[in-house]
Formats: C-alpha cells, structure tokens, sequence
C-alpha cells in the first residue's frame, strides 16, 4: 500500500505516489502548476475558470455533445502524442537508470524517498514492506535495522545499514535490487563475525514476495 505522507490518500503505484504527493495541497513544499494561478484559469477556461462542461455541470444541463469525426481527430491527436512521449520518456529513464547505476545510487536512492508506515514502522518501498508481511506471515522476529558498519570506497570511509534485523537468527537483512561495485565494497567489508543475507530480485520472487 502507497501512502501520501502529506494527506494519507492511498495511491496505486510509485508514479502516482510521487506525482500525487509532489502537487498534495497539504505539501508545505508543493510545487506550484499554471492551473493554481485563478488569472490562468480564467484565460484558459473561462470567467471563473469553467468551461463548457463545468459550466454546463453548475447550471445542471446536458454536456455539450461531441462529434463523432471530432472523438476521431482526438484520439488520433492523443494516440500521436502518448507513443512520443513514451519513446521519449523510455529514452530519459533509461538514461537516469543507467547514470544511477554507474554512480552506485540505484535503488537505494529511489527507496529512500518512499516512505510506507507498517505497523508503526518506516519502510522504503514496496519490496521492504512485502518482505516485512512474510516475515510477520512466518512469525519471524524482526526490527528495522539501524546498526551501521564501516566500509571503505573510492577512498573514502562510509557507513552502511542493512534493511532489516532479525532477532533469533541475529541476521542482518539487505533487500537489493541492482547490484554496484559500491555495494560489493560494502558486503566484503561486512563485519565476518556478523550474518548478512542479501535478498535480490530473483531471491523475493522465489519467496513469493513479488
């Protein structure tokens, strides 16, 4: 389940979250869109920012009818414009996807801004909240896990924390989904004496996570 962390409304998907939650009137930061301006409105759509419809709406009439050769035009318009925009916005995940491989941050740095309360608990994402319902489903003790270890990479000390913590096993958990030399930097330096398990896509769908 997607949760606005603004207003609570539930959204279907990750998109929906995002773009939901970027525009939420309760966003102190909301982003401001042309359709918020009323002088817009009003040249777009009209004295008091109605058009035919809404207007039509108000005073309780029939919608306005139309044609069937200008539906036709329509959908052609808009079946032109939807192949466009996703040839051109495949082309533009592709590349962030890539960028964010190469630079180490890939999934982790799309998980930490999804934030889903279960239970009391902050997970990132969908897949931390479908492990979390298995290992509740199995009555698996687990914590969220806020131990970091120290590793180095590119020179540099960093800290890592692995997503989940499990008590009877004393097994750390990190769910993963796309593996960079950053992360193997942060697995072969884990502490010997302590248990990592790395779950991959494969290994949830295995689980019947996902």
């Amino acid at each position: 389940m997607l949760i606005c962390v603004y207003c609570g409304k539930e959204c279907k998907n990750d998109n929906s979250l995002r773009n939901h939650q970027r525009l939420c009137k309760n966003n102190p930061n909301r982003q401001s869109t042309p359709f918020h301006n009323l002088d817009f409105q009003k040249n777009k759509l009209g004295e008091g920012g109605e058009n035919q419809y809404t207007k039509a709406k108000r005073l309780g009439l029939p919608a306005p009818t139309v044609s069937e050769s200008t539906r036709l035009k329509l959908s052609n318009a808009s079946s032109s414009r939807t192949k466009e925009w996703n040839a051109e916005n495949g082309k533009r995940i592709s590349k962030t996807v890539k960028r964010k491989v190469e630079e180490g941050t890939w999934h982790t740095s799309l998980a930490r801004h999804m934030h889903i309360d279960y239970n009391g608990v902050d997970l990132h994402g969908t897949w931390e909240l479908g492990y979390a319902k298995f290992l509740d489903k199995n009555n698996i003790k687990w914590i969220k896990n806020k131990d970091s270890f120290a590793y180095i990479y590119e020179g540099k000390e960093r800290r890592y924390t692995p997503d989940f913590y499990l008590i009877e096993s004393d097994q750390y958990i990190e769910i993963k989904g796309y593996k960079t030399d950053k992360d193997e930097a942060k697995w072969s330096q884990f502490p010997k004496h302590r248990k990592l398990t790395v779950l991959m896509k494969k290994d949830l769908k295995e689980l019947k996570i996902l």
